[in-house]
């Protein structure tokens, strides 16, 4: 049926451009279904309220008293959702594990909050470990028999006592913070579903020294978070303890929609591959949209040209590339397409209109 109407809203758009008019808005979400909470945008398949207004697996819980949209069991506060890269950035209050508690080695679950519900760990995020004379892995389960994990990501911190204070905290070269004296960071690098931080300590003894030298944290956070130089001096600080908003930390999750669709073809690991017919049809109900399956479950795309939501029926409407030229390579004269857009030099001007500055004007004898 979504199919069956591309004809329709091909002659609708092109007589709104004809006509000077803009075309409607793009929706986000289905028919009297509500699409922001907390100032947050919820584009189907996510959603809140009744059941028809999102797809199975991918309600949220509004929270409009404190006016926060929260994924799970409520420990994860939703900050952004994409549609194009299928993540769903969320906020994670406090460490992972407690400095308090650290006086010996430690095993803490992490991961089920978002794992529980169909969620992944995107490779844009990354391991971080604030500390003295401590290693952080954080692991996941092989599923090749009990007890057997992986270590998906791990790093080691750093400390000398010698001068009773923390000089040596600082630029690691490049643009990361942590050079692994007294902080370390460590890339994720691929998608993975960890369900462990572990915290072993380098030396043996007493550890009290160390843990009342520097403020101990484990973060598993978004890339970048912790390079921000006044969050991390905060944090790190021994004068006082961090703000409440410091310790607000963003992390990027991975989704796919799997619940009531066929089942999902064998593929390698972070493969994916196009969707079967019937997938297609059930889930992506745009015209100008396209379908892929992974690991995780299926997603739907906009077609090259177009933009907004494709599990909706004319979700993905054209993107009118004239509106920022430059960024698609077009130097002159930008004429906007359904689906595309062509550029030329003007009128009276010839050259390459593909650089700044391209396009000359055409000299004239007689």
């Amino acid at each position: 049926m979504a199919r069956g109407s591309a004809a329709l809203a091909l002659v609708l758009a092109i007589a709104a451009a004809a006509a000077g008019t803009p075309a409607p808005a793009a929706p986000i979400g289905l028919s009297d279904c509500s699409t922001s909470c907390g100032g947050v945008s919820v584009p189907y398949p996510f959603g809140f309220g009744p059941p028809r207004c999102y797809w199975p697996g991918f309600n949220l819980t509004c929270d409009r008293r404190r006016g926060q949209l929260l994924l799970g069991d409520g420990t994860l506060r939703v900050a952004e959702i994409s549609l194009r890269n299928a993540t769903v950035r969320v906020v994670r209050s406090g460490s992972i594990i407690d400095s308090a508690s650290i006086t010996s080695d430690r095993n803490v679950s992490f991961g089920g909050s978002f794992m529980d519900h169909g969620y992944m760990l995107s490779n844009g995020n990354e391991l971080v470990l604030s500390g003295c004379n401590l290693v952080a892995t954080l692991v996941e389960e092989l599923g090749v028999g009990p007890g057997r994990s992986g270590i998906i990501s791990g790093c080691a911190s750093f400390c000398s006592f010698r001068n009773k204070k923390v000089d040596s905290v600082g630029q690691a070269g490049g643009n990361k913070y942590c050079s692994g004296m007294a902080c370390c960071q460590a890339p994720i690098n691929y998608y993975s579903s960890p369900t462990e931080v572990r915290l072993r300590w380098l030396d043996a003894g007493n550890h009290s020294e160390a843990l009342t030298f520097l403020p101990t944290y484990v973060f598993v956070a978004e890339e970048g978070w912790f390079d921000q130089r006044p969050l991390a001096d905060e944090l790190l600080s021994v004068k006082k303890s961090p703000s409440r908003a410091a310790l607000e930390v963003p992390l990027v999750l991975l989704w796919g929609v799997r619940q009531g669709l066929p089942p999902l073809p064998n593929l390698p690991a972070n493969a994916t591959t196009s969707c079967s017919a019937d997938a297609d049809r059930m889930l992506c109900k745009s015209d100008h949209s396209v379908c892929a399956a992974g690991n995780l479950g299926y997603t739907c795309h906009c077609q090259r040209g177009y933009d907004g939501n494709p599990y909706l029926v004319h979700g993905c409407q054209d993107t009118n590339e004239c509106e920022r030229p430059q960024e698609h390579g077009c130097f002159g004269e930008c004429i906007n397409t359904i689906g595309g857009f062509k550029c030329q030099c003007p009128r009276g001007t010839h050259g390459n209109y593909t650089v700044r500055d391209g396009c000359t004007k055409t000299s004239t004898t007689g």
